[in-house]
């Protein structure tokens, strides 16, 4: 027969316990942290896949050209209604309407950003098609690099 004051862990049981907690966390954690940064950088393609559609879709109802300039060293990119008379082509001038602002997420930056031309912007006509094509490569804080590319006709794709 048991009695009363005999009930509970002892304590070898619990250092056991917590022993094999913190071996579990030891190998998971790091797993984990992983994979965020997988998870943010292709989020934050995948974003940008969404916001070319847009720009796309906003100069076809808009029938005005729509530029995507793209800043490699802040990790930002502007998407807005580019006027030919305003300004330079492809840069965000005073005057010009901002349909959307991105800040890629902490430990994404934009590696390259090259289009046709050489330059570091594109812009879709009031037919929705681009009037330059090339990718966008952003990175984590990893290494690891994922490749928007826009062809000739404006087809997105990921690489």
């Amino acid at each position: 027969m048991k009695r009363l004051d005999e009930s509970g862990f002892s304590l070898i049981e619990l250092v056991v316990v917590i022993a094999m907690v913190a071996i579990i966390s030891a190998i998971a954690i790091p797993n984990m942290i992983g994979w965020r940064g997988e998870r943010q950088l292709r989020g934050a393609v995948n974003n940008l896949l969404g916001n070319l559609q847009l720009a796309r879709m906003q100069a076809i109802r808009e029938a005005e050209i729509v530029a995507i300039s793209f800043n490699e060293v802040g990790g930002t990119y502007s998407i807005f209604f580019d006027s030919k008379t305003v300004g330079n082509i492809g840069e965000l001038d005073a005057g010009e309407r901002t349909i959307r602002k991105v800040t890629l997420p902490t430990g994404v930056t934009i590696q390259a950003a090259s289009f046709s031309g050489g330059v570091a912007w594109m812009n879709y006509n009031t037919k929705g098609m681009p009037d330059k094509f090339g990718s966008v490569t952003m990175r984590n804080s990893a290494g690891t690099q994922l490749k928007l590319v826009v062809n000739k006709i404006g087809r997105l794709r990921i690489e």
